[in-house]
């Protein structure tokens, strides 16, 4: 079924196509729009698609939100379009959520690879619950980047 939406965009609307669907397989090739899966009355997922691929609708609005039984955010994907790609001004490509909400791990991206953030964080970090770090991995254009232990040493 699909939907027309009036979103608030700043200090006009704009209009929203909106598809509700049971699989990814009836999203129409080329569709423009927000894409909601349903599973047993609960919402899974919304995605915002742009000319048939994953896009961004805003700066800091996330292309996919994968959503738990409960409705907190599970993990959110950022796409420019259909490759993983860091939002515009900062943050991660990826980020995943423990079910309490707090930041679990994130990833970055740069046109669909892994790579370092511009301001030098790790491509890949990960949290143990209480907020300690868990583990780092560095890559550059989606090889990863091993430093000899004696590096990581000094």
């Amino acid at each position: 079924m699909e939907l027309v939406d009036l979103v608030p965009n700043s200090l006009t609307f704009r209009v929203i196509n909106t598809i509700d669907v049971d699989d990814e397989v009836e999203v129409p090739q080329g569709y423009t729009g927000r894409v909601r899966r349903y599973l047993e009355g609960a919402l899974v997922y919304v995605a915002w698609y742009r000319h048939g691929v994953l896009h961004n609708p805003g700066r800091s609005s996330p292309a996919y939100r994968r959503l738990r039984a409960d409705g907190k955010v599970k993990y959110e994907l950022f796409y420019s379009h259909g490759m993983l790609d860091d939002p515009p001004g900062g943050g991660a490509a990826v980020r995943g959520y423990y079910a309490d909400g707090a930041f679990h791990y994130q990833e970055h991206y740069r046109a669909g690879k892994r790579h370092d953030a511009v301001d030098g964080t790790p491509a890949i970090r990960k949290w143990r619950h209480d907020g300690s770090v868990r583990h780092e991995l560095r890559y550059v254009d989606g090889r990863r980047i091993v430093r000899p232990r004696a590096m990581l040493n000094a």
